[in-house]
């Protein structure tokens, strides 16, 4: 069959691992008639027994190749099926996998090849306790990423405005003038203290300030970003709900918008991408979740206005073992995959050791 032939899905299998601190994880195989399949890993039980039960019987016979298709018949039957977070995502990513390995290329090619590698910053985990109102703490997270070679570091830091306005400045102090900084404040903020803390993140050269407010908080949202120079990044917390990124820009609410690739796939992705374009804005997505960070590489290699990408946690951390070809930072950069589909190199052998069960 050529490339440009319909391409059958016969089978949906989700190979589920023997669970990991009580949390059951498999990875979604997509069979074909040509015995091409489509992976993406994470699927929850949840999502696994519904796409056996519910949506097997809509996919199963479907031409792969038309994942826009799919993608649009899949946010349909989401208002009558109410899925658990994720699925249509999961599905998502494993038909451009699919789509790629059929095509002989890999995905940022098929999306347009606009970079060979892309920029990467790591993000300090958050934490509550006595060290989050500790500079030291956060300072030397900065420095020590700094000098693995990273080009930016952002903090999850909840020390309260008092802090977090010393802070920027202790960190830039400590990492110097040309490393980016960036401060995700998770919604911890009313207005005024946005307002407040952005404009010491403006003094100190900060290149975005991510989460200040509620993201359902719009006139919130444009209010801060009216107020500072730097760049608002929002809009993490309200996956499934695509088009309210639009009333986002509409609204002058944000200068980029950070949507978890997870929740809506690469499709999904590409959507958002055009939508921050037209309002010159940017796109964030985070190398984690889906397929050990492999979506989320792709995108930013074929998509324009995804400037950086986040690595939290290090891909050292969160890759299988099975996975033969893990993605690495060299030089602060990540280089696109080159091979076929997602070009994620499983070893099949392992991933069935570890299979607790196959729900199908």
């Amino acid at each position: 069959m050529g490339s440009g032939d319909p391409l059958r899905i016969t089978d949906l299998k989700v190979n589920m691992l023997k669970s990991e601190g009580g949390i059951r994880l498999g990875i979604l195989r997509i069979v074909t008639e040509e015995g091409i399949e489509g992976w993406c890993n994470n699927v929850t039980e949840d999502m696994a027994r519904m796409l056996a039960a519910t949506y097997r019987d809509k996919l199963v016979g479907q031409d792969a190749m038309a994942r826009e298709r799919l993608w649009h018949d899949m946010l349909m039957w989401e208002r009558f099926t109410w899925p658990p977070k994720g699925l249509r995502g999961a599905v998502d990513i494993a038909l451009w996998d699919l789509v790629g390995k059929r095509m002989n290329q890999p995905v940022w090619q098929l999306l347009g090849a606009c970079r060979d590698k892309v920029p990467a910053y790591r993000t300090q985990s958050g934490t509550l306790g006595p060290e989050g109102h500790d500079v030291e703490h956060f300072v030397n997270f900065a420095l020590e990423v700094q000098a693995a070679g990273y080009k930016g570091s952002k903090d999850h830091c909840y020390g309260g405005p008092k802090f977090v306005i010393e802070l920027a400045r202790e960190l830039r102090n400590a990492v110097g003038p040309d490393f980016h900084l960036m401060h995700d404040a998770v919604q911890h903020y009313d207005v005024k203290e946005a307002i407040r803390v952005g404009r010491a993140l403006d003094e100190h050269g900060y290149t975005w300030f991510e989460e200040p407010l509620r993201d359902h908080n719009f006139l919130g949202l444009k209010q801060v970003r009216d107020a500072l120079e730097l760049s608002v990044v929002a809009g993490e917390y309200f996956p499934h709900q695509l088009h309210s990124y639009a009333q986002m820009f509409a609204l002058g609410a944000v200068d980029g918008i950070k949507p978890p690739i997870w929740a809506g796939g690469i499709t999904e992705a590409i959507k958002l991408a055009h939508l921050a374009e037209s309002f010159g804005g940017t796109i964030h997505v985070q190398a984690a979740d889906a397929m050990w960070g492999f979506a989320s590489i792709h995108a930013n290699g074929g998509i324009e206005n995804m400037v950086m990408l986040e690595v939290h946690p290090p891909f050292a951390d969160q890759t299988h073992a099975a996975v033969r070809n893990p993605l690495v930072v060299e030089n602060g950069y990540v280089h696109m995959p080159q091979g076929a589909g997602l070009g994620v190199d499983l070893d099949w052998d392992m991933i069935e050791e570890e299979t607790a069960e196959i729900i199908e």
